[in-house]
């Protein structure tokens, strides 16, 4: 199980496939395993490597702040440790934002962009509803299992057609994600991270080819921050996923893959 120290932390990655180095970065309190839909098909052609950020899966849970930047230099550090000097990077939710601020401070690490279901944060950013915050915020309080809490918050990962027809494959992400829990305490870290994340006024300054992906049933980051994305960063392309909630991944991956 390959680790690399960074900023005083341990951080498991993985590495599959051969070409093109691309680096996947996961949201909020899940791990490397929770790309598992995705990986297949990109490691057929690429040269795939995951990683488990600062809190979560089998990399160090400190319990000093996080920041977005901070978990951008955990992503570099990771590159270097899979001796990659340059690299497509995708990003999801907050992964995304990472990769925002990995392309910002570090471009010349970067062939190109792909941001899903992501924002770029600060007072431009559209808020979910007030039931969608609350339930996110309750997270870390809660004494439910792992598991339940899971299930409770899968009405604002996935849109109500998805929970309505394919609750079998949302058992199968809610079982990798629980392989490993996030603790309460580092979900806070993050999520406090991400709330205080910001690139809205640089992120016109990222010149490599960019794509915005985003479902427009999306209620935990709505969809409106994706199309503010998609006009400020130059030249991105902008990909509606049709129908899907937070979690496209899942509610397309085979649209995607066509695509």
């Amino acid at each position: 199980m390959p680790t690399t120290n960074a900023n005083g932390i341990e951080l498991y990655y993985e590495v599959h496939g051969d070409g093109e180095p691309l680096l996947l970065i996961m949201g909020l309190s899940l791990n490397s395993k929770s790309w598992f839909r995705t990986l297949p098909a990109l490691s057929e052609h690429y040269k795939v490597i995951v990683f488990d950020n600062r809190g979560t899966g089998l990399s160090s849970k400190p319990h000093s702040p996080y920041s977005v930047e901070l978990m951008a230099d955990d992503a570099k550090a990771v590159l270097d440790a899979a001796g990659v000097d340059s690299a497509h990077i995708y990003g999801i939710s907050m992964g995304g934002m990472i990769a925002q601020r990995l392309a910002l401070k570090y471009p010349e690490r970067i062939l190109s962009l792909v941001l899903g279901c992501t924002t770029s944060g600060g007072a431009n950013h559209v808020q979910p509803g007030a039931d969608v915050s609350m339930l996110m915020l309750s997270r870390a309080s809660t004494n439910a299992t792992p598991e339940d809490m899971a299930w409770a918050t899968a009405p604002i990962l996935y849109s109500q057609s998805f929970i309505d027809n394919h609750k079998d494959l949302i058992a199968e992400d809610i079982q990798k994600r629980i392989e490993i829990p996030i603790l309460p305490y580092a979900y806070m870290l993050q999520l406090q991270a991400c709330l205080a994340h910001d690139t809205y006024n640089e992120i016109e300054q990222i010149q490599v080819p960019t794509l915005v992906i985003h479902g427009n049933e999306d209620r935990l980051v709505p969809y409106e921050n994706g199309v503010t994305l998609a006009s400020k960063i130059p030249n991105a392309k902008f990909l509606t996923v049709p129908g899907a909630g937070h979690i496209y991944v899942s509610e397309a991956i085979d649209w995607l893959i066509i695509k």
